[in-house]
């Protein structure tokens, strides 16, 4: 009796799992959970020198935009480091970290409207407006930051 021969396992990721139209979506899931782990990390380290700054008595507004730049730094180096991968790119360093930061500032934008509009227009607390903000603004950059910023060159 001849047993049939067997193939070697085959990989299966999440986008075989999934319905075609998901796909997409479940290609980007192993960027986007990096992503947001370094986004973690770099608010913490935004919350930590906000936090150092106020206690060493620099005003609580001044404090905030230390806090948050040298936030950015991290969320940058962290970002370019493990999440996306620039080898496709003929960018430098500076051009991509430039575009991070504008990136960063179409998120600022995209906060400062949803909660104006959640609050102001649509007289919801203030606390939801901030939370819809943070969800809109979070997929925007990434995917402006994985779409443009760190984007290998189009040929």
């Amino acid at each position: 009796m001849t047993v049939p021969a067997t193939s070697a396992p085959q990989s299966i990721t999440l986008a075989d799992r999934v319905p075609a139209i998901l796909a997409p979506v479940a290609r980007l899931m192993p960027e986007l959970s990096y992503y947001t782990i370094v986004s973690a990390i770099a608010l913490g380290i935004d919350v930590v020198a906000f936090s150092a700054f106020t206690g060493a008595g620099t005003p609580a507004r001044w404090a905030g935009v230390v806090g948050y730049s040298i936030g950015l730094v991290v969320h940058y180096i962290l970002s370019a480091r493990y999440v996306f991968d620039t080898r496709g790119s003929t960018k430098t360093a500076f051009r991509r970290f430039v575009e991070f930061v504008i990136s960063g500032t179409i998120g600022l934008g995209i906060t400062w409207l949803a909660i104006a509009i959640a609050v102001d227009l649509m007289h919801l607390p203030a606390l939801i407006g901030k939370g819809a903000a943070v969800a809109v603004s979070f997929v925007v950059v990434f995917l402006l930051r994985r779409g443009i910023v760190f984007a290998a060159d189009r040929t």
